[in-house]
């Protein structure tokens, strides 16, 4: 499963066919040439989104495919625990290469991944799909190429917040520094900052873990050594 360069419901798929890809590998210092195109927000993220293209928070949309050779491929794409390297969006709408460090919550950074995805010449992806869908009613599919006419909606109430509490134990066994230390580590494979805040991310983490394990189960339990039962 991919480490999302960051969480933020601000970042959504748009629409467009796959730009062409990089001829050597995007990692830092590697020559060797690119042999298979890498999601870097994935399909399991995106939920039904496009796929091939992203709009960050800033507003700018990039290529969400970045060529990589298999071996470093395989580096960002490691079972949950796993990962060897993980791209990170950061302050400027840069990409760049982390791998892991000596600890399992230590991540170095090697530097911008090159080239940056592509960008500019689809500035305005979705403009560009629609006005080739001119004939489509709204919430009608296109049967060849899946794009969908947005529905023209009222803008909605402010979206709601809730507090989602747990009990924990607080005598020997501290409950909540453990399950603290277990959201940093899961923070920092999904590339986000507890350094802002870690009720800021508690929800994003937990939220993922647990759609890991609902489309998981197997694995879970096998993991917790439930697997024979």
């Amino acid at each position: 499963m991919t480490l999302a360069p960051r969480i933020d419901p601000e970042i959504r798929g748009v629409p467009g066919s796959r730009a062409e890809m990089n001829v050597t590998c995007a990692a830092p210092a590697c020559i060797s040439r690119s042999q298979q195109g890498h999601h870097m927000w994935p399909r399991s993220y995106l939920r039904g989104q496009p796929t091939e293209w992203v709009r960050l928070p800033s507003g700018k949309v990039v290529s969400n495919v970045v060529g990589l050779c298999v071996r470093h491929h395989n580096d960002v794409t490691g079972a949950i625990g796993g990962h060897k390297a993980m791209i990170r969006l950061e302050m400027g709408d840069q990409f760049i290469w982390l791998h892991k460090g000596i600890t399992s919550q230590s991540w170095v950074n090697e530097g911008p991944i090159h080239p940056q995805p592509v960008d500019g010449a689809v500035d305005n992806l979705e403009s560009q799909v629609a006005h080739h869908h001119v004939e489509l009613a709204e919430g009608q599919r296109c049967e060849s190429c899946g794009y969908e006419k947005p529905v023209k909606r009222a803008p909605g109430p402010k979206r709601q917040r809730k507090t989602w509490a747990a009990l924990v134990p607080d005598d020997s066994e501290d409950g909540a520094e453990i399950l603290d230390s277990h959201v940093e580590q899961i923070a920092a494979y999904l590339g986000l900052s507890v350094e802002e805040g870690i009720r800021s991310v508690r929800y994003h983490v937990v939220e993922k873990a647990l759609y890991f394990v609902v489309m998981n189960p197997r694995l879970f339990i096998e993991d917790l050594g439930g697997g024979d039962e």
